[in-house]
Parts: C-alpha cells; structure tokens; sequence
C-alpha cells in the first residue's frame, strides 16, 4: 500500500531520473543532427571537388586530343568524344549524365590567322547551369555565365593548343633553315629542290602536323623561302637571304 502511495504521489510528472534521460537523449539527437549535417556538407563539398577536378581533366584531354593531330586528324570538333579519350575519367556526372561540352569562337582575340575558341565542360546536373552553358552565344557568355562553389565547370582555350602547334612548327623550320645555310657554307649556294628533298630526309624535320616544309630557291641558289602551312591555311615564311642578312619568319 505503501509502494502504491509513493508512486501516486508523484501526481503523473516525470522523477529526476527520467527528466535527465529525456533530456540526454534530447541533446544527443541533437548533437547527431549536427554531426550528420557536417558530414553530408564535407560529403557534397568532396564531391563538388572530385567533379571540378574531372571536367579539369577532361579539358587537358582535350589539350591532348589537338596537340596530337596529323593532317588526316585535324579537327575543330570540340566535343566530349574526342577530349575523353584522352582524358582519365568517364566524364559522368552522379546522375550519370555525360558532361556536357560546349564551344564558342571569340570573335576578338586571333593568333596566327586563327580565332581562338572558348571550351566549357560542365560537369554538374544542375539543369539550370547546363541550360545557361548551352544556349550561351558567345564566347563572353560561356565565360560570364554564373558557376558557383556548387558547380564543377572548366574552361579551355584552344588557342593554348594553336599557338603551341605553329610555335613548334617554327623551332623545327629554324633548324631546318640552319641546315640550309650550312649547305650553303659549304657550296656558296643555297641547295635546288631535289638537293632539299635528300637533305630533309637526312634529318626528317616536319611541322607539327607531319607535314614537310616548302622550300623554294631562287634559280641563282642565292636566296631561297622556307615555309609551312597550317590545316587552317595560314602560312607562315621563312626568307633565307646570306647575304644581306633579312633572313626572318613572317
């Protein structure tokens, strides 16, 4: 009877102990909310970089994927096909969308007769930002489109690529040309075609798409123009004159 008035005295509140249990568990719940939202951030902010770093890759295949063009392969298809070859991810956002690629001239900027061409790969599912990127007219739009710390988007010149070809092509003609005027050193004559054809065998200098260099003597063997010429029909010139010494590319 006794036991029965001690628990009915308690009018149906909680006793200290149980007081104390609500109120640990309430703070622990808390404190798991807590811990559970500060991973699920760490988590997105993992994958955002993961993202960013795959649609960086992604952009250096597509590097690759220029930079390793013969004349057969020359190419100004700018899409993902062609940069994820190269490239060491599947370029699959985590809804299993490819990246999207898009490119747009810039009608500003020209190097060696050639408009570079903005290149963004977005590697997000963001609907919004895939829509922006691919209605973006110009290269300026591409460049000031809104991306966010959220959203995995890289950008690619392709000039970074076409400058390095023509660069390139011009050190290898500059050697050849040094040929040349060691020809010369020793015959007082620059070589006739035929002479040219055996010496770039000799050493099998070619511009960077495998092509070979034009050369073109004067019939006195005197002066002489050595020259390449690009897929996109731009040529640069190499004049080869001793004797007055205006030998330079143009």
């Amino acid at each position: 009877m006794a036991r029965h008035q001690l628990l009915t005295s308690q009018n149906g509140g909680f006793s200290p102990f149980m007081f104390g249990l609500v109120m640990g568990m309430s703070i622990f719940s808390a404190l798991s909310m807590q811990w559970a939202k500060q991973a699920l951030a760490e988590y997105e902010q993992q994958q955002v970089a993961r993202a960013k770093a795959n649609a960086a890759d992604v952009a250096k295949g597509m590097d690759f994927a220029i930079l390793t063009e013969n004349s057969q392969s020359y190419s100004e298809d700018y899409n993902l096909e062609r940069a994820r070859q190269y490239a060491g991810t599947d370029a699959r956002t985590r809804g299993q969308q490819d990246y999207l690629v898009t490119d747009r001239e810039d009608e500003k900027r020209e190097s060696f007769g050639k408009k570079s061409t903005t290149v963004a790969i977005t590697g997000s599912d963001d609907t919004l930002l895939r829509s922006q990127m691919f209605r973006s007219d110009t290269s300026e739009q591409l460049l000031t489109t809104k991306t966010g710390d959220k959203q995995a988007v890289a950008f690619y010149d392709t000039a970074t690529a076409r400058d390095r070809q023509v660069r390139t092509s011009n050190e290898r003609m500059e050697v050849m040309a040094e040929q040349l005027y060691a020809f010369y050193a020793a015959k007082k004559r620059f070589p006739t075609e035929s002479e040219f054809t055996t010496l770039r065998g000799t050493f099998s200098l070619r511009d960077a798409w495998g092509q070979d260099f034009t050369y073109t003597p004067t019939p006195d063997g005197q002066k002489g123009l050595l020259s390449f010429t690009t897929p996109w029909n731009y040529t640069q010139n190499l004049k080869l004159n001793l004797k007055d010494e205006t030998n330079a590319a143009e």
